[in-house]
């Protein structure tokens, strides 16, 4: 493991406990992980080529929600993360709901995923920790069956909360401040396009959500989320050319 990236197995190990207790109120996660269910549900296999469960590698499981939200949906395989205390917790709650004999988290890496294959593999808020994303998609794409689908969520610097960070970057005497992980390169639709292809897969769906600025003004903003009409309506528009903007960008992708 680079140095870079034991500052954010550092990062997540402190982070893991406060994640875990606050995401079942947290809407910000509910709406992004929206996002990448709603992919799943539309685009992903519902079998393995002998007619059985379909398998998932979930790189970057972090405390297991999704793994949680995939194992009620009847999936097999394995979530892999490099912080040991957000994986010891996502391993508990696979216990917890009895699915620990088709569903596993461990310690790993995105550059080395487990050997076998999957007929979806999830990639959420990794590919911005990364220093050679294109290295780990064709790393994935090794892993991937055919027909299967990878899902890539990510955050994107062509949004509002990105425009406050280039801000904050460019012109330092504003003192716009930021939070965010030792390594945090935000993407766009296009620069998940582009490591797609050279990883030899083909973009099939594209969604984008969440568009409030983030700091004080977007957590005044954020406070209508408390109410269904907002975040349907954000949801219709994450399929729509809007939603090229969010700051939470998904997208799915198939083997060429």
């Amino acid at each position: 493991m680079s140095e870079r990236l034991g500052h954010v197995q550092a990062y997540y190990d402190r982070l893991a406990p406060r994640l875990y207790a606050v995401e079942e109120r947290n809407w910000h996660l509910q709406s992004r992980m929206s996002l990448v269910l709603g992919t799943i549900d539309a685009r992903a296999p519902h079998t393995d080529p002998d007619g059985g469960p379909p398998r998932v590698l979930d790189v970057g499981c972090g405390t297991g929600f999704l793994l949680e939200q995939l194992a009620n949906r009847g999936y097999t395989g394995v979530g892999v993360d490099l912080s040991p205390e957000s994986v010891a917790i996502a391993q508990q709650r696979l216990e917890e709901l009895g699915v620990q004999d088709r569903l596993r988290a461990t310690v790993g890496s995105a550059y080395e995923p487990p050997e076998g294959t999957f007929e979806l593999i999830t990639l959420t808020d990794v590919l911005e920790h990364l220093e050679d994303p294109r290295a780990c998609l064709r790393a994935l794409r090794e892993r991937l069956a055919p027909g299967g689908l990878l899902v890539i969520s990510t955050p994107n610097r062509r949004s509002l909360p990105g425009a406050r960070r280039w801000v904050s970057e460019h012109a330092p005497w504003l003192r716009v401040p930021l939070n965010l992980a030792p390594i945090d390169n935000w993407q766009t639709w296009t620069d998940l396009e582009a490591h797609g292809a050279a990883a030899d897969l083909a973009c099939v769906s594209r969604r984008g959500i969440f568009f409030r600025p983030g700091g004080r003004i977007g957590s005044q903003l954020g406070r209508i989320y408390r109410f269904t009409a907002p975040r349907s309506a954000e949801i219709a528009l994450s399929t729509t050319g809007v939603g090229r903007f969010g700051f939470y960008i998904c997208l799915g992708f198939r083997p060429v």
